[in-house]
């Protein structure tokens, strides 16, 4: 019985070309990856996994949190995580001025991690996020913010059309 159905081979040892795909990503950052290390951990003598579980868990709400697109996502999927923002003093908001804090002391204590460039776009756009729902639910009067929406501009293809531009070699 494979316990970690969403991965396979090409996710543990992505070619050159795979290393940006999303769907590769997702398949590591997964239920029921992260199921499946805390499985092994407790029941075939790897209690060194449940770091790897717990990490995966962390990235999993993050991504949950941050990319909601619609008021009822969290319906559909069942899961309250992905409920939209409705309160400049959600757990949502706290989670994510959390993690940039994390990030912050992350990357100060110089261990092996993420580069320099994605500790900074992350805890960018965690503090962000952040602050600009509470803006707008504070001051705008909005009743909730889709987290998802606030990423998902056009800036992001322009962005990546420069990156190309720039001779990224993808």
């Amino acid at each position: 019985l494979k316990k970690a159905h969403a991965l396979n081979l090409a996710a543990l040892r992505p070619k050159s070309i795979e290393k940006t795909s999303v769907k590769l990503a997702v398949s590591i950052f997964n239920e029921s990856t992260r199921d499946a290390l805390y499985y092994y951990a407790s029941h075939e003598g790897k209690p060194e996994w449940t770091g790897t579980a717990d990490f995966i868990s962390f990235i999993f709400k993050l991504w949950s949190v941050m990319n909601v697109k619609t008021c009822t996502k969290g319906k559909h999927q069942r899961n309250y995580v992905m409920d939209p923002v409705r309160g400049s003093d959600d757990w949502k908001l706290h989670f994510l001025q959390e993690t940039a804090d994390f990030l912050i002391n992350w990357e100060k204590a110089k261990t092996p991690g993420l580069s320099k460039e994605t500790f900074l776009a992350l805890r960018q756009s965690c503090s962000a996020l952040a602050e600009c729902s509470s803006y707008l639910l504070e001051k705008r009067g909005f009743k909730f913010v889709l987290l998802g929406q606030l990423q998902s501009d056009p800036l992001e293809s322009r962005f990546g059309w420069l990156r190309q531009l720039s001779g990224a070699n993808y």
